[in-house]
C-alpha cells in the first residue's frame, strides 16, 4: 500500500512539473536587470498554487516570484518579450486584494510590497464582476474577483477570482542586493576619520604661523 503512495505521489509531482512548460525562453530587461518568465499550464492553475510555483523557482541562483509591473515600459517588455499578446493571455500576475478589500478597485497591492501605482486595467476593469467558468475549487462559496493576469490580448490587466483557474503564470527573477562587505565599511569609516585629521592638522598649523 505504501509502495502504491509512494508512486502514486511520484506520478502526480511529474504530472505537475510536465503540466508547467515555458512559453518562451527566460529574458532579461535591462532596464532593471530583472529576469522574466512565461510559464504555461494549459490545464489551468489557481493564483494561489501560481504564487508557490513562482516562488520555488530559481534561475541563475535567484529566487522567483510572481511578476509585478509597476510601469507601461515594463508592461510592454514582458508582453512583446515573452510571445506577444496572445501568448500570455490570461497569465497570472502578482497583483492581489487582502480579503475585505473595497471592491473593485481598493487596496491592490503587489506580492513583493512595492507600491502600487501604475496599472493597466481593461477598460471595463476591474470590475468584481464575474461570468462564470473556470472555477478549480466546486466548494468556493464566492467568485468575487480579487486577483490579477493579463487580459484581452494586449496586455491589459483584469481581475478574476482567487479560486479560478488559468492557462499560465509569469514568473521575475531579480537578483538580491550585494551587501557592502564589512571590510569595506571599516575602511571607509577609516578613511573619513583619516580626513578630519588631515584637516585639523592643516587648520593647526595655519594658526600657528
Amino acid at each position: 500500500m505504501k509502495k502504491k503512495l509512494v508512486a502514486g505521489y511520484a506520478i502526480g509531482f511529474m504530472i505537475l512539473i510536465v503540466a508547467g512548460i515555458a512559453q518562451a525562453a527566460i529574458v532579461q530587461w535591462a532596464t532593471n536587470g530583472h529576469y522574466y518568465d512565461a510559464i504555461a499550464f494549459p490545464s489551468g492553475i489557481t493564483w494561489n498554487d501560481a504564487k508557490t510555483f513562482a516562488e520555488n523557482s530559481t534561475y541563475l541562483g535567484m529566487n522567483g516570484h510572481l511578476a509585478t509591473v509597476t510601469s507601461v515600459n515594463e508592461n510592454s517588455f514582458i508582453v512583446n518579450n515573452l510571445g506577444g499578446p496572445s501568448a500570455v493571455n490570461r497569465f497570472l500576475l502578482g497583483g492581489f486584494q487582502p480579503a475585505g478589500s473595497p471592491e473593485p478597485g481598493g487596496n491592490w497591492q503587489w506580492v513583493t510590497g512595492e507600491t502600487w501605482s501604475f496599472t493597466n486595467w481593461d477598460p471595463s476593469e476591474p470590475n468584481n464582476a464575474y461570468s462564470g467558468g473556470a472555477i478549480f475549487n466546486s466548494q468556493a462559496t464566492s467568485t468575487s474577483e480579487e486577483v490579477l493576469h493579463f487580459y484581452h490580448n494586449a496586455g491589459q490587466w483584469n481581475d478574476v477570482p482567487l479560486m479560478s483557474g488559468w492557462g499560465g503564470l509569469i514568473v521575475e527573477y531579480e537578483p538580491s542586493p550585494v551587501p557592502l562587505p564589512s571590510s569595506m565599511l571599516l575602511f571607509g569609516s577609516g578613511l573619513v576619520g583619516l580626513i578630519g585629521y588631515i584637516r585639523f592638522c592643516r587648520s593647526h598649523v595655519r594658526h600657528t604661523f
